[in-house]
């Protein structure tokens, strides 16, 4: 029995990067769903950028409201904050895990709508953001 379970149950709980890559496509998954919500309940958009393997939610700055419409990637310069801890900042990213995007900036308007129709795969998982709705899946 021992030798059935180390032959099996053994090499998943050493293959680190499995759980690394499932925790980096949860996060990013509802980063994004965060992402729509925040938009709705301020009415103000928020863009989620994807470069370089890293996510990183930003918002126009609190100043200036007539920013809030925009899809001008520059315009967005105040990070939003991680909810439910202290982080300033609602990125992150995994060395050696893949995070890509078929666009580099997703807006989500106010009404819950995203700038365009969007795929984020993470390793080997993908994430389907809806142009009209918002909606925020993983097949």
């Amino acid at each position: 029995m021992v030798g059935v379970l180390s032959a099996t149950a053994l090499p998943k709980l050493f293959n680190y990067s499995v759980y690394q890559q499932r925790t980096l496509f949860d996060d990013t998954l509802n980063a994004i769903r965060y992402a729509e919500k925040l938009a709705v309940a301020t009415s103000c958009n928020v863009m989620v950028q994807i470069t370089g393997n890293q996510f990183t939610l930003l918002r126009p700055a609190l100043t200036d409201r007539s920013k809030c419409t925009s899809t001008t990637n520059t315009d967005f310069t105040l990070a939003v904050s991680r909810p439910g801890t202290s982080e300033t900042s609602y990125q992150n990213s995994v060395s050696g895990i893949s995070l890509t995007s078929t666009a580099q900036y997703i807006f989500f308007q106010a009404y819950g709508n995203a700038s365009s129709t969007a795929s984020v795969t993470v390793g080997s998982q993908t994430i389907n953001i809806q142009q009209a709705t918002g909606f925020v899946y993983a097949p």
